[in-house]
């Protein structure tokens, strides 16, 4: 981050943010800076927005460092679709830290994954991936 030196720096683990995220400080107490996704809505209160700090992400942190962001991945349940949908990341270059998959009586299969990223432009490129294997409804980014 841009700005703040030797203050305690911590990414939030309620929206997870990646560089290429919009991100903004709180200061918490005692405990230094938390970063937040500008849309967290952790950081969305009245008693939040009087602790809000501006930061920016540093250019050269893009390319060092993996961050896990959860996804959901939402489709038709046919064989052989979860193998598709790991094919997919695996051809992004994109390490899988967990997944987890269930099906319910409509045929509607629910993938959780958490993939480990650099930055907004990699987590695309695997959701465009994985948007482009047949039966696939819905891919997005969850924020706890």
């Amino acid at each position: 981050m841009k700005g703040i030196d030797n203050l305690l720096i911590r990414l939030s683990r309620c929206c997870n943010p990646v560089p290429g995220d919009d991100i903004v400080g709180y200061i918490t107490k005692g405990r230094g800076v938390s970063i937040h996704r500008h849309d967290c809505p952790n950081i969305n209160t009245d008693e939040a927005k009087t602790r809000l700090l501006p930061v920016e992400w540093e250019g050269d942190q893009q390319q060092t460092k993996n961050y896990n962001v959860d996804i959901e991945i939402n489709g038709y349940d046919r064989r052989g679709l979860l193998n598709e949908v790991l094919q997919a990341v695996a051809e992004t270059k994109t390490n899988i830290n967990a997944v987890s998959g269930r099906s319910d009586k409509n045929k509607m299969a629910t993938i959780h994954m958490t993939i480990s990223i650099q930055n907004v432009a990699h987590l695309q490129r695997v959701v465009e991936r994985i948007k482009q294997i047949s039966d696939i409804y819905s891919v997005r980014r969850i924020m706890h």
